[in-house]
């Protein structure tokens, strides 16, 4: 990346902008705090508009609701249309409150009768009665006072209408007395069926503006390009109020590009190598076949320094590794592989091709260790019977320690590619001879793990593997004029780092006992629902048999898709990365673009 310095004139400083954002190339770093009121109704037009766009995609259109084209719309004004779309949210959000409080008090005339009116006991309390009115549930009835003068009424849904007759206002029951609607059931049903026209009416409304969604989003992409570009202004330095200036980062290849763009529009700029890297954003190019991993790196937000090694392609080969062996099940890639394929069109193409990777690997190692949706009897057919390999099979045979040795031998394997990188990444420096040293560390560690875990004799010459590994850790590991004190720093860090290796390589373990729990769980599902097999089973059986199966595997594919992104990512973003040495603090380069169609909208 290049470091940038680029000088405009205060009152050209609008085109300016407009004219980098067309470019895209270059990320913006701020000069001065952007503030204002232009910046704050660019945010509050963008949250209307999403909430306008909200509003619109939560609409299901009414079929049998007629069509008033034009009445409402008033042309494609995107202003005009947020506006009425937050309004006609309001007025459906009243009129449902409305009519919730209409089905209360239509409620209460359901318990008491239609022909119920209010007056007729402001009549009898004229008179000195009073009559207040309950609905308690039918068990409380025989609870009630045989003091009082108190009349029931037929039950109606489990609870009995009761009514207390009283010389005194003051005597009550020890229930909760009805609210009498004021108004009479008549009058209240003509009140609810014009609330409900009117929200007829407003659902017409929505069914109307529904077309004109993408018109929205269009607008919505106006308006934060519109809101990208006053950050960008009001983010910039100020000499004098003439000369408007900003800061930034570009790529090396595009240099070219913004140097005769720059001389076009007679701008003043200087490009220098970033002073503090701490600041520079990370930009990432690789073959298109190692961009596939990208979506991932993305979902898990992770980018590595400026000055770190870039871990996409590492990442990418070990993931495919680690994702076969925990998922392990070819029936389970097949899945994943034929739901790609129905749903490509709407993936983008990066994860379409991760996810072709990613089954195609379950599926060949499902295949080797004949595991077909945790049925043995399927590996058992004599085409798939000779692709199996015995060491790594799921069911049949004994190959517990196989695994295990397995397991450790990819974690050094893995371990000593990541201090292979630094020893090719410090070949000028004595720091290369220190990476060598963990190599032959790593190695060793692999051998006290197998004879510690496994019983496996180490061989005879693996002492001196940590001999010279520990002396190249020791003399190398630090650059420094004082050699006794970059020395003892290295003494005394060594044995945290050797049990840290240590249990960095039994963490690979993992990747067979998350495997094998997977054909365990799917072979369990498989005994429950057909303990016998098909045979004499019913369609009735069948059909739950079936279902039981659907709902056990899917269970399976989630816990072990699950079990990827815990451990298949661990393995790659802590135990490789830590002894790679990267520590992902990096930014990601995101360079200031806006959208050219803006006049195109416009029209």
């Amino acid at each position: 990346m290049k470091e940038i310095l680029l000088f405009t004139s205060a009152l050209t400083v609008d085109a300016a902008i407009q004219k980098l954002g067309e470019l895209g190339v270059i990320d913006i770093k701020e000069i001065s705090k952007p503030s204002g009121e232009v910046l704050e109704r660019c945010l509050s037009d963008i949250e209307d508009t999403k909430r306008a766009i909200s509003i619109l995609e939560s609409h299901n259109i009414t079929k049998d609701t007629p069509s008033i084209n034009g009445l409402y719309t008033n042309g494609k004004d995107p202003k005009r249309i947020v506006g009425r779309l937050l309004k006609s949210k309001i007025i459906s959000q009243n009129i449902q409150k409305a009519l919730e409080e209409l089905d209360g008090q239509l409620e209460f005339y359901k318990t008491w009768g239609e022909n119920f009116n209010k007056n007729d006991l402001k009549h009898i309390e004229r008179k000195g009665i009073y009559v207040p009115l309950y609905c308690i549930d039918k068990s409380l009835v025989k609870t009630l006072s045989k003091d009082n003068t108190i009349i029931t009424f037929p039950e109606k849904e489990g609870k009995v209408p009761v009514a207390l007759f009283s010389q005194s206002v003051s005597d009550k029951l020890d229930f909760k007395e009805e609210v009498i609607p004021e108004l009479s059931y008549i009058v209240l049903e003509e009140i609810r069926k014009r609330k409900e026209r009117q929200l007829a009416q407003v659902n017409v409304f929505l069914n109307n503006q529904k077309e004109h969604q993408s018109v929205l989003e269009s607008y919505l992409k106006v308006l934060e390009d519109r809101l990208n570009s006053e950050t960008a202004l009001e983010g910039m330095g100020d000499i004098e109020g003439k000369v408007k200036y900003l800061k930034g980062y570009l790529p090396k290849d595009a240099v070219g590009g913004f140097s005769a763009t720059a001389k076009a529009q007679h701008w003043g700029y200087s490009i220098s190598e970033p002073n503090n890297v701490d600041e520079v954003p990370v930009y990432i190019k690789n073959p298109r076949w190692i961009n596939i991993i990208k979506p991932m790196m993305k979902f898990i937000d992770i980018v590595p320094g400026y000055k770190e090694i870039d871990v996409s392609i590492y990442f990418l080969i070990a993931f495919a590794l680690f994702f076969a062996m925990l998922v392990g099940d070819a029936g389970y890639g097949l899945i994943f592989l034929m739901l790609t394929i129905l749903f490509r069109k709407k993936m983008a193409s990066k994860l379409r091709t991760l996810i072709y990777v990613l089954s195609s690997s379950t599926i060949v190692w499902g295949i080797l260790s004949g595991t077909y949706f945790g049925a043995e009897q399927i590996a058992q057919l004599p085409l798939l019977k000779n692709l199996v390999i015995p060491n790594i099979a799921s069911f049949g045979v004994d190959n517990i320690s196989f695994m295990m040795h397995l397991s450790f031998l990819i974690g050094a394997i893995h371990l000593t590619v990541a201090h292979g990188i630094r020893v090719v990444q410090f070949i000028n420096s004595i720091k290369a001879l220190s990476e060598v040293g963990w190599i032959c560390l790593i190695w060793g560690l692999f051998f006290i793990t197998e004879q510690l875990v496994l019983g496996n004799p180490a061989p005879n010459w693996y002492n001196w593997l940590f001999i010279v590994g520990a002396a190249f850790v020791i003399l190398f590991s630090n650059e420094s004029t004082n050699f006794l004190k970059s020395m003892g720093a290295s003494v005394a860090n060594l044995p945290l780092s050797l049990i840290s290796g240590f249990s960095d390589i039994v963490s690979y373990v993992r990747l067979f006992a998350v495997g094998m729990a997977t054909a365990a769980v799917a072979s369990s599902f498989n005994n429950m629902a057909l303990p016998d097999g098909v045979v004499g089973m019913g369609i009735l059986d069948l059909v739950m048999a079936a279902i039981a199966l659907l709902l056990g595997h899917t269970l399976n594919i989630a816990l072990a898709l699950m079990a990827v992104m815990v451990h298949g990512i661990r393995l790659n973003m802590l135990e490789f990365a830590g002894h790679l040495g990267v520590q992902f603090s990096g930014e990601a380069y995101k360079p200031f673009k806006l959208m050219v169609s803006e006049n195109n909208f416009k029209e």
